[in-house]
């Protein structure tokens, strides 16, 4: 009981250092591109897309290559995710998955995953785990044990969850959000879908904010859409009561 409410207070500090340094609520980007572009004041930089360690001011954190973590037979994840942090700069943050398409090995991933966050926390790296949307990461019950096991934080991906089921990720995954992935859905052949309009996202931007998950990073890959998106999150959050 004494370990989870210090684990609480802990939390709060990070978030509250996090948003002293970058302001109340945070609008950024995910930058997913080949040719990538520094027009936006707050980036999450893909390694899966541009694998360079970047300087700029403006890259608050890394979302890593996808390697099988959790893979007995993968020896080179944990060096090669390791490698990435020794090269980051401090107090950024590294996104990974816990998987690529084979179902992880549950001891094998507990293992690497809780010594990657024990070097990360080293370097001043904060860790994260992000859900996907299919197989052992779209249970959010297994993200939440890994992350409570291992006391690493986890990336919230809005669009690789259902509709129906956000509310409930939002509130399992509340005590240890660190940064949301927005966009409205991800669809097989088409990929991360744009909203129309606020009212699709309204929901689960709502109750993130009744638990003060207010570090929002838009992924999407047309610059159209991500400005729009943009400009609707901006409007949103000038209007939310």
């Amino acid at each position: 009981m004494l370990l989870d409410f210090l684990m609480i207070i802990l939390y709060s500090l990070i978030h509250i250092k996090f948003h002293i340094s970058f302001g109340d609520s945070m609008i950024g980007i995910c930058m997913r591109s080949k040719n990538p572009f520094f027009g936006f004041k707050y980036m999450d930089w893909g390694l899966h897309y541009c694998p360079k360690i970047m300087s700029s001011e403006n890259i608050v954190g890394y979302h890593a290559p996808i390697v099988d973590i959790g893979n007995p037979k993968n020896t080179s994840a944990l060096n090669i995710l390791k490698s990435i942090i020794n090269k980051m700069d401090s107090y950024s943050y590294l996104t990974i998955h816990l998987h690529n398409d084979n179902e992880p090995d549950f001891d094998v991933l507990l293992n690497n995953i809780s010594e990657l966050n024990d070097y990360a926390k080293r370097k001043k790296i904060t860790l994260c785990i992000e859900n996907l949307r299919k197989g052992f990461s779209s249970n959010p019950n297994n993200i939440i044990e890994i992350a409570d096991s291992t006391n690493c934080y986890i990336t919230f991906d809005i669009g690789h969850t259902k509709y129906q089921d956000r509310l409930n990720f939002v509130d399992l995954f509340s005590d240890r959000i660190y940064n949301v992935h927005v966009y409205e859905v991800e669809l097989d052949g088409i990929g991360h879908v744009a909203p129309k309009n606020i009212n699709v996202l309204r929901p689960v931007l709502d109750k993130l904010l009744d638990y003060k998950c207010d570090f929002w990073l838009i992924e999407l890959m047309n610059y159209d859409e991500i400005i729009n998106t943009k400009n609707m999150l901006k409007e949103y959050l000038k209007n939310h009561k």
